[in-house]
């Protein structure tokens, strides 16, 4: 490929050599390091590739090879430029546009957010705006450490964060806490703050691993909501089992419990089906980054429609995003219909609706143990709920309680 554009640039030569001696006429082409390609049969003569210095050195070997060349097509740049050197306006085009895109690239147009799932990505980029790292903004202005910064303390549930410049887009890759870790709960809380773990919620504990601290409950404790779990505080005791001492550091465990959540959900039964007609219309715009252009917007006729848009970012290559975005919305008549859902309609949905939730609990590292939920018809409404039993890691921080051991008492002489 480089070696195609190299030749492009400085021009290259379809040639036809004619005469009785094409052998030697090559020959002496490779001893003089003329470069010839694409060498092919055409009858009696041959056709092949030559650049315009090797043909401007061609002269002698055809005289003493006593055969002709005939120009087949002129090819590259140089003689490209030569054919429109009277067209100055293209020229100064090429060239403004040139000078456009280099500008362009200067700037960030594209802000692509990947490994969120709990965190959507218009609430990021909302938060991002709001720290002026928007659409449009210049390069310079971008740190890439400052915006992982400002993403890890904005974002509780964001344990990690990256971000990079490639072209004109800035990709920000996030590592979301999906394994349910304890939840921090002490706001502006310093390095060396020292910090106990409390329960969150309600549950009976069924596997604790302590890394640090003093654990105060154990396997097959039920515990409550604010319950100390495991203390911040380790005492030091003396020789005569008396506390001469405290030593602190920040509670450190794994402690899973079952839990009890209450889950309900309900929907009418009677929805509005829409009947498609078939019929359509395409209405065409253009956003430059957050205005917007109709290009083509016919008048619709439809009393009933949804519109769906199609977006095409327009980009050089992979990374070089442009502020250009083409919007292409298909209008689609339809005919609403008003129906109700059968039972068995009402029960499928119901249940999608519960493993869709049992779904998401699973992502976050939750397991299943009972499903109690009962799904069901009441009225004009389908109606789920009743207790799911689950096993989950619970825990939050709170600061630890500094205590001091108090100084002994000066004893008399008589004492």
């Amino acid at each position: 490929m480089l070696i195609q554009i190299i030749q492009y640039i400085k021009g290259y030569i379809k040639i036809r050599l004619v005469g009785y001696s094409p052998e030697r006429f090559i020959n002496l082409c490779s001893y003089h390091d003329i470069l010839l390609w694409n060498i092919e049969n055409a009858g009696d003569d041959y056709e092949m590739y030559i650049t315009i210095k090797g043909f401007r050195k061609l002269k002698p070997i055809l005289k003493k090879t006593k055969t002709k060349v005939v120009i087949l097509d002129k090819c590259g740049l140089p003689f490209f430029l030569h054919k429109y050197r009277k067209r100055k306006m293209f020229f100064i085009g090429i060239v403004l546009c040139a000078a456009m895109l280099y500008v362009m690239s200067l700037f960030i147009w594209d802000i692509h957010i990947e490994g969120n799932y709990t965190q959507t990505s218009d609430v990021i980029l909302d938060y991002l705006s709001a720290q002026k790292v928007y659409h449009g903004i210049s390069k310079k202005k971008v740190d890439c450490q400052e915006v992982e910064s400002m993403i890890r303390a904005q974002f509780n549930d964001i344990i990690w964060a990256s971000a990079e410049i490639r072209g004109t887009r800035l990709l920000i890759h996030v590592r979301e806490n999906t394994d349910t870790d304890v939840v921090d709960t002490v706001q502006e809380q310093g390095d060396d703050t020292v910090t106990d773990l409390i329960a969150d919620k309600d549950g009976l504990i069924t596997k604790m691993i302590t890394r640090a601290g003093t654990p105060q409950v154990k396997v097959g404790d039920v515990v409550k909501e604010g319950d100390l779990l495991v203390l911040g505080r380790v005492d030091v005791l003396g020789d005569d089992a008396t506390v001469v001492n405290y030593q602190f550091r920040s509670a450190d465990a794994d402690i899973y419990a079952k839990t009890v959540y209450e889950y309900s959900d309900e929907f009418p039964l009677a929805y509005t089906d829409k009947n498609y007609s078939g019929e359509h219309k395409f209405q065409v715009g253009l956003q430059i980054l957050q205005k917007q252009i109709r290009l083509f917007q016919p008048k619709i006729p439809y009393p009933s429609y949804d519109i769906v848009t199609d977006e095409y970012p327009l980009k050089i290559g992979e990374n070089f995003y442009l502020p250009l975005t083409l919007q292409i919305s298909t209008v689609k008549d339809y005919t609403p219909v008003e129906k109700t859902y059968t039972q068995e309609e009402a029960d499928a949905i119901a249940q999608q609706h519960l493993s869709e939730f049992l779904e998401k609990l699973r992502k976050k590292g939750v397991q299943i143990v009972e499903n109690n939920v009962k799904i069901g018809i009441d009225g004009d409404f389908c109606k789920a709920a009743g207790k799911l039993l689950i096993e989950e890691k619970i825990g939050a921080r709170t600061p630890t309680e500094m205590l001091t051991i108090p100084e002994p008492e000066e004893r008399t002489e008589e004492e």
